[in-house]
């Protein structure tokens, strides 16, 4: 059962929101009232220090907090905020929440007047983006930078109901020594996120004070302001879509080359896109309102279709020109009543027959001068696979998103990385390409965002820019991203976030803009289940994947590339060659390339060093790709061979036993032990007449 309930403020409040949230002995209940902090100063201090505590008397969503904070590595010392960013890059929120927050703004805040409270609306990242209390509170606020623009997420201040309300996506209230920073410790907040229309996290709503004032009331008027703010940005969501819906319909309907119209039950015209004034050959705007009977044989259509339990377009004659293509369809109501009619005008079309290619044995083959995207040139394949592969990425090229390259070792990935450069408006700016495994885990940082001078032992006194900033305008290709330490993904994650970067011993954000390319080997969904790859990183990486397929799947491309780089590697080591056997294209197609393009070209390398005239030969190659090439052709020739004397041995058992039994089926059914369908199809399929 669903309820809503209003209080004495004006508030509305969903029962069932109330049903989802902790019970009484939680301790941000509103059955508790009134409380202090759940730890003192001396369990605060031992665990950031790093000592043994027992921490069983608090929260267990503050007790996670305060592990993320150390895990991020917040400074729990005296802190304030140190992230603004301008009130303009908060747009659309800030637009969007002077629409809804109106009433719900006035109401809190006769609610908090003269009690010593501040309130504040975040966006979901936790910056902030209006206030308003008690002036005395906001000047105590300003002392923390507590101001418009500034990040109140956890990974900018530690434990507070802001960032760890947006942290867990469920109401908070800390208090006191519960903050992880020092400088919030007189504090005590409540708040609660602000969920859009989808579910997900679009604000936050919190209500601050000083520890010694009374927060008892708090909780309720945060959970009502919050499911309040949710109906209105519900309301404004529906009105948008609707308006947005309304202009895409008019757009549609007026931008189809074929002509619509919409009669009502008397067969009077309501509605006429431009497509039917012009192909009825009327002025614009003189159609509404007149009958369709002018125009169409429409009484005949009524009184043919009147009774017709199928309403299907039906072709109904046009009176002022034969040439055109009319049909009408009736539209009903659930219950059957007749509710208007629409009809479609169309020239007559010429159709003409194509006759359809026979089908090709081989692997579907696509000429690469003629289908190639531009910026892909230089990689080399006809499979079908790889085409949709190059497509997918041409695409994703000419936007700013994120790319993820799956492929295993030696499918070409940095090759595509260089393609979606080359493909994309950041062509003329650098490409700049990382191994995210390549580097001790303490230099990570130092080789993306940079370091300043003296930074730490063995750094150059002028410091040195990072890749982030290397690729300014251009691509960061991170190679290898599976390999990237554990430690070091937050790092990343909010440089991908923020589109800024620190430079290590610096404190000033510097902004970058890059696109971003990354590549792995391996599944990343199954690193995250086993958390040896952060999820949060995965879902930011993952925006546009797309697959490059093994060597094995690309068919004839395997042939196309060994005849590619055998005749480049003999050009350039000055050797002879006309070319390959039949034969060793045969065990090229029927080796399974583990190592895929690279292990193929090292193929070339080697065979070319053992040649014996001009042409390369099957006994010019690595031995254990012969052997097991050969070993896969015998093998499939020898299930083929099994395959055959089976079906020979089944004919030759039907005949028998057909002939025993005179032809009698029911007979020979039984004795061969399966049913007389059976048989009938088994006679069939070996052209068995009796």
């Amino acid at each position: 059962m669903h309820l809503l309930l209003r209080n004495d403020d004006g508030f509305e409040i969903s029962a069932s929101h109330i049903e989802a949230t902790p019970s009484s002995h939680s301790p941000w209940s509103p059955l508790r009232g009134q409380r202090g902090s759940q730890v003192n100063y001396s369990q605060w201090k031992r665990f950031v220090e790093g000592r043994q505590v027992n921490l069983s008397c608090l929260n267990e969503n503050i007790i996670d907090s305060w592990g993320r904070c150390k895990k991020m590595g917040i400074d729990p010392g005296p802190r304030n905020c140190w992230d603004f960013k301008p009130m303009t890059e908060l747009e659309p929120f800030t637009s969007t929440l002077g629409k809804i927050c109106g009433d719900v703004e006035n109401t809190a805040y006769e609610a908090i007047r003269g009690k010593g409270m501040l309130m504040t609306f975040t966006n979901a990242k936790g910056r902030v983006a209006r206030t308003c209390g008690d002036l005395k509170t906001l000047r105590q606020a300003d002392k923390l930078n507590f101001g418009p623009g500034a990040n109140w997420a956890e990974e900018s201040v530690g434990t507070n109901a802001i960032g760890t309300a947006l942290a867990t996506g469920r109401p908070m209230q800390v208090f006191g020594e519960e903050h992880f920073c020092r400088s919030h410790h007189s504090w005590s907040c409540t708040a609660a996120p602000i969920l859009d229309p989808h579910g997900s996290i679009w604000g936050c709503f919190d209500i601050s004070g000083p520890s010694n004032m009374d927060h008892s009331k708090n909780l309720n008027l945060v959970l009502q302001a919050a499911r309040a703010l949710e109906q209105h940005l519900c309301r404004l969501y529906c009105s948008e879509l609707e308006g947005q819906l309304g202009t895409l319909f008019s757009s549609m309907f007026n931008s189809v080359m074929t002509g619509i119209l919409s009669l009502d039950k008397s067969g009077k015209i309501l509605s006429a896109n431009s497509a039917a004034e012009a192909l009825i050959g009327t002025p614009w705007g003189t159609l509404r309102g007149r009958q369709a009977e002018e125009f169409f044989h429409y009484d005949d259509f009524i009184a043919q279709t009147k009774n017709a339990s199928v309403h299907e377009p039906t072709v109904i004659p046009c009176r002022i020109n034969p040439d055109l293509f009319v049909r009408a369809l009736n539209v009903f109501s659930l219950t059957g009543t007749h509710l208007d009619t629409i009809v479609s005008i169309c020239e007559k079309q010429t159709t003409h027959q194509f006759a359809v290619p026979a089908k090709k044995e081989c692997f579907e083959t696509i000429p690469p001068s003629e289908t190639t995207p531009e910026g892909f040139e230089h990689i080399l394949y006809s499979s079908r696979s790889m085409s949709q592969s190059i497509l997918q990425a041409a695409k994703a090229a000419k936007t700013p998103s994120t790319v993820l390259l799956y492929g295993e070792s030696g499918t070409g990935k940095e090759l595509f990385a260089r393609g979606i450069h080359q493909a994309g408006p950041r062509s003329q700016h650098p490409f700049i390409a990382i191994n995210c495994g390549a580097f001790p885990e303490e230099l990570v940082q130092s080789e993306l965002f940079g370091y300043c001078g003296g930074s730490f032992t063995g750094a150059s006194r002028k410091g040195r820019i990072g890749k982030f900033q290397q690729a300014d305008k251009g691509v960061l290709f991170l190679d290898e991203i599976s390999e990237m330490p554990l430690s070091q993904q937050v790092s990343l994650l909010r440089a991908l976030e923020e589109r800024t970067v620190v430079p290590v011993g610096g404190t000033t954000p510097q902004s970058v803009d890059v696109k971003i390319i990354a590549a792995t080997n391996k599944n990343l969904r199954e690193l995250v289940r086993q958390n040896q790859f952060r999820e949060d990183l995965f879902y930011r990486l993952n925006v546009v994947g797309i697959t490059l397929p093994s060597l094995h799947e690309r068919g004839n491309d395997i042939v196309l590339l060994a005849e590619y780089h055998l005749n480049r590697l003999c050009t350039e080591f000055g050797i002879h060659c006309e070319g390959m056997l039949p034969e060793v294209a045969k065990t090229f197609m029927a080796y399974s390339w583990p190592g895929n393009v690279r292990e193929l070209v090292n193929c070339i390398e080697y065979a070319i060093n053992n040649l014996s005239d001009a042409w390369l030969r099957e006994e010019n190659l690595p031995h254990h790709i012969l052997d097991k090439a050969r070993h896969r052709i015998n093998t499939k020739h020898t299930n083929s061979s099994k395959e055959f004397q089976l079906k020979k041995r089944e004919e030759d058992a039907i005949r028998e036993a057909l002939n025993f039994h005179a032809c009698n089926i029911s007979k020979t059914a039984k004795a061969l032990g399966i049913g007389r369908n059976t048989l009938y199809a088994k006679m069939e399929r070996h052209r068995i007449q009796i």
